[in-house]
Order: C-alpha cells, then structure tokens, then sequence
C-alpha cells in the first residue's frame, strides 16, 4: 500500500503562523503606541500587505499544488519561505535584498513544481490558465521586489495591485472549481445531480471580466468603467451560487463555507467598486472584503479539507473549524464596515476574529495531523 505524504501539511501551518503573527503585530502597533512594537515593524510601508498577500499565497499554493514534492523540495521551499519571512526584519540594506532573493526564489519554485505541471497538462488554453497565473505571479513579485530595492512606491504599489487581482482570478477559477465539485458531490448523495455544475461559460465570461478588470484597475483607468466590470463579476458569481442550490446543501458544513466564501468574494468585489466610485483614494484598503470573506474563508476551507481528505479522514469539518469560518465572516464585515463607523472598534474587532480564526485553524488541523500520525 503507497503510504501517505504528510510533508504538505507544514505549508498549511506556516501558513496559519503567518497570519497570526502578521495581524496581531499589526493590531499591537494600533492600540498600543509601545517603542519597542512600533520598532519591530518593518519599515516597508508595505510590508503588511505583501506578507498578508504573496508570503500567505506561497504556502497555501504550495500544500494544495505541491501534491507529488519530494522530501527535500519541500524543505528547500519552506527554508527559503522562512528566511523571506524573517530577513525583512534584518537592517537596511542586508534585509532588503536577502528577503528580495528569497522571495523571487519561492515564486520560482511554485511555478517550478506546480505552475510547469497545468502547462504540461494542458490540452486547452483555460487548462494551462493556473500556470499562467502562477507565472504572473512570479513577475509581479519581481516587480514588487524591484521597488522595494529601488524605495520606489508606485512600482510596488502597482505590483502588489496585480497580485492581489491574479489571486482573486485563482479564487474564481480554482475555488469556483473545486466548490462545483463538493457541491456536485453532495446533491449526488441526495440523489439530486444536476448537469453542468461547472458552468463553463459563466466561468469564461468571469474570466474576461476579471482580466479586463485588473487592467482597468492597475492602469488607473476611469474607475467608472471597472465598476461595471466589478458589478460584472459579482452578478456571475451569484449566478453559479444559484445554480449550485446551495440551500439544499446547507447542513452540509464543509460544503456550505465553500459557498459563503465564494459569496464574500462577489461583495467584497462590490464593495471594492462601491469605494472606487465614492472615494478619491484609489488605496489598496478597500480589497480587503474580498480579501479576508473571499480569500480568507476560501483558503481556510481548502486548507482543512485537503488535510482531511490526503490523511484519508472523513471530510467533516471540525466544530473549531466551523467556528474560524464564521468568525471570518464577522471579521470580513466588520472590517467593510469600519470604512463607514466606529473605525478604530471595528478595525479592532474584526484583528481580533482573525486572529480566533487562524489559532483555532492552526490548533485544530495540528491535532488532525497528530491523530494521523498516533494511528500510524
């Protein structure tokens, strides 16, 4: 019998550190105005988002694509995940071009082990989409990385920009694909199959929007015009929801955080035009709906179910899970909100739900992997 890999899980769990660490460091510096907090941020003014965006990325991709990575790949990876991780807190310039090195080294192995194999397999072009994707996302982090060395701000602002559109085209294209799945394989068990879950016209007319959409945004064209891409988008996201029948896969929890991440990717994309349109600050702030809703609840979701079903346990979401998801979708609301009232409780509040979130993903899918490991 082919014994089971484990190696994948530790991207899971950087992954639930970083977004600890991140945040709670982050929220530190907001309510308490300590020397000694404020001197262990980075002095990158984007330093939060970026770990928050591509050093989160890299390991979520990494432990759900990395599926065939040998022993000494993935440590190879995780090491230089880590010293990217850790040298932007190294002195100006020795940190700057260690984290800059390490960082193009991780893109480079992702689309090495896992951007290669979609174009390899590809007998279509949206096939080999996820390829291109991963492939981007290793330029934009060069880019990133570029200004960061240069101290030039509209370079990085430009390339964290484009990464948080090509996440959010992943999030379409794979979340919308393995949520047609679980969804299609839950109403099969009720005996209620339906043809055509994955709507492949709706997810090539998705796709167009998206892509015509990021240009608009990253080449600050009339905000108007990306408003009715975004409104777009959003409109084809609830049409797939509709055709899922979610509500007659309510009760199944593993399948229904699918659906609400996937919801609160279409709003947080509202509520991204809806700010474009009335606020004169085009500032990367206003993602975060979809980053935290959609991204958040999405990758947390895959994350677990992937443990469950590689370690070949049933895939039912622990109780703990079940709560991270919907402290989740507090913290995302909570933190749309706090553009409009109570700013400082709000933005609080919803580093908090976060934070409750990751922990309790953390703790959970650790005790899952121990299990696995005690029964061996």
């Amino acid at each position: 019998m082919r014994s089971i890999r484990t190696g994948f899980t530790i991207f899971f769990v950087l992954a639930g550190f970083l977004a600890v660490f991140t945040v709670s460091l982050k929220a530190f510096s907001w309510i308490y105005n300590v020397p000694f907090i404020q001197a262990m941020i980075p002095e990158s003014p984007f330093w939060h988002g970026h770990e928050m965006l591509s050093g989160y990325s890299q390991v979520l991709l990494a432990g759900y694509l990395l599926t065939r990575a040998k022993n000494h790949d993935i440590t190879l990876f995780a090491t230089f995940w880590c010293i990217a991780r850790t040298a932007i807190f190294l002195s100006d310039p020795i940190g700057i071009y260690v984290a800059a090195i390490s960082n193009v080294a991780v893109t480079g192995l992702l689309f090495h082990h896992a951007g290669l194999a979609f174009f390899r397999a590809a007998k279509r072009f949206k096939s080999a989409i996820p390829g291109i994707v991963i492939l981007l996302l290793f330029i934009a982090e060069a880019a990133y990385q570029s200004g960061e060395i240069l101290d030039h701000w509209t370079l990085r602002e430009s390339a964290l920009r484009g990464i948080i559109w090509l996440l959010i085209m992943l999030l379409f294209l794979m979340g919308g694909r393995i949520t047609a799945a679980a969804t299609s394989g839950s109403l099969q068990k009720r005996n209620l199959y339906r043809h055509g879950m994955a709507q492949r016209r709706l997810e090539s007319f998705g796709l167009g929007a998206l892509g015509a959409a990021a240009l608009c945004d990253v080449t600050g064209m009339p905000v108007e015009l990306t408003a009715i891409l975004l409104a777009a988008i959003a409109l084809i996201i609830f049409l797939r929801l509709l055709h899922w029948h979610v509500r007659q896969a309510w009760d199944w929890f593993d399948v229904t955080s699918l659906h609400i991440g996937y919801a609160m990717l279409g709003i947080g994309l509202l509520f991204y035009a809806v700010q474009n349109l009335f606020s004169l600050d085009r500032n990367l702030a206003g993602f975060h709906g979809a980053m935290i809703g959609g991204f958040g609840i999405l990758s947390l979701t895959v994350m677990s179910r992937t443990i469950l079903q590689r370690l070949r346990f049933p895939v039912i979401l622990p109780v703990t899970i079940r709560f991270c998801i919907l402290s989740l979708l507090a913290a995302s609301l909570m933190r749309m909100a706090a553009f409009y009232v109570f700013p400082s409780s709000f933005l609080i509040a919803s580093a908090v739900l976060w934070l409750l979130a990751f922990i309790g993903f953390t703790a959970a899918n650790s005790l899952i992997v121990w299990q696995f490991h005690k029964q061996k």
